[in-house]
């Protein structure tokens, strides 16, 4: 078994495929190893953790399906999660999409804050800071058990929260930073910025770890310094290309669904269906658009074939994907008719 490549599907919530890590089961059962002193604590404690870091890829799933785009799968992972979602390569759709995920957890902390806050009749129950951020000593004594969980619950959101924004690359903060930076200097620019400060805060997370900060630290220190290292190369020869404000030349038709209707819709998009679209709409104002987008990947192809499928860019893959999509629903819509 490859355990840096191997994964379970857990199960599949509006549309999107949950999977989870092996690496992260096992790290699951260490911790439990670990805490075996207090195994039901250490079990409720990582069924919450996992529960909140899920919660927070939905988020940014949900983010990309409100801006137009897509997200079909989510992998739990010992460093947190991945929301394999997608957004059209433009600043703000991008910025959605990351700011979605740490706006869960804001949701979290004020709804459970205030919670806290009225029970303990006093907002010092509430710490600023991220690793003492309640003061359990002043919650009510003979406080029921549900309440401290939601102190827990709280205090988990606030450092996840105060984490994910630290503006180092790839963490939420750093693609924020990059999303605000884009249209002022461009994405390459950006990117090359966000990128350098995200070296700059791996080497700091990287020497706290090895401080006393923990291991987890470390791991979090070489992911992230990889990735920056990995985005600057790619800047480096040509292979991430500003086309923030492209637009494709040609248009699907995409009937009229409501903002809440989109965000739950199933992974395949409603114009992939078959029998979803009325017929006046799917036949002739597609025809010229259809001749466009042939073209375009003509184009595409003729590149890959001189350059290498490592010459396009995030625009030219994204018309591939969107062509085999429409293909594909071609197919399946001539396989009905043929059968009828």
């Amino acid at each position: 078994m490859d355990l840096l490549n191997s994964s379970l599907r857990v199960g599949r919530i509006f549309g999107i495929n949950v999977r989870v890590h092996v690496l992260f089961l096992l790290y699951a059962a260490f911790r439990l190893w670990q805490e075996r002193g207090d195994l039901g604590f250490a079990a409720a404690f990582l069924g919450l953790l996992f529960g909140i870091v899920l919660l927070h890829e939905f988020g940014h799933c949900f983010g990309a399906r409100a801006v137009g785009g897509f997200a079909e799968n989510i992998l739990m992972w010992p460093l947190g999660g991945l929301a394999f979602a997608q957004a059209p390569m433009r600043p703000w759709p991008q910025f959605v999409t990351v700011a979605a995920g740490p706006l869960v957890n804001v949701l979290f902390c004020v709804i459970s804050g205030t919670v806290l806050v009225v029970s303990a009749g006093t907002v010092q129950v509430l710490s600023p800071n991220p690793f003492a951020s309640v003061r359990f000593e002043l919650l009510p004594v003979g406080v029921a058990s549900w309440m401290v969980y939601l102190a827990i619950f709280y205090a988990v959101n606030y450092l996840l929260l105060a984490f994910n924004l630290l503006p180092v690359y790839p963490l939420d903060g750093g693609q924020l930073l990059q999303c605000v930076l884009w249209p002022f200097v461009g994405l390459q620019r950006a990117m090359t910025i966000a990128c350098q400060i995200g070296l700059a805060g791996c080497i700091a997370l990287g020497l706290w770890g090895l401080a006393g900060g923990g291991g987890m630290l470390i791991f979090i220190a070489l992911f992230g310094g990889f990735t920056c290292w990995q985005r600057l190369q790619a800047l480096k020869y040509g292979l991430i290309v500003d086309e923030s404000f492209a637009r494709a030349p040609y248009r699907e038709y995409r009937p009229r669904r409501s903002r809440l209707s989109r965000l739950f819709a199933r992974s395949r998009p409603t114009e992939d269906r078959p029998g979803t679209q009325p017929e006046a709409h799917r036949a002739a104002p597609l025809e010229q658009t259809e001749v466009d987008l042939e073209v375009e990947v003509d184009r595409i192809l003729k590149k890959v074939h001189e350059r290498g499928l490592q010459s396009l860019s995030y625009v030219e893959r994204q018309t591939l994907v969107r062509a085999t999509r429409e293909r594909q629903r071609r197919e399946r819509q001539s396989g009905q008719n043929t059968r009828v």
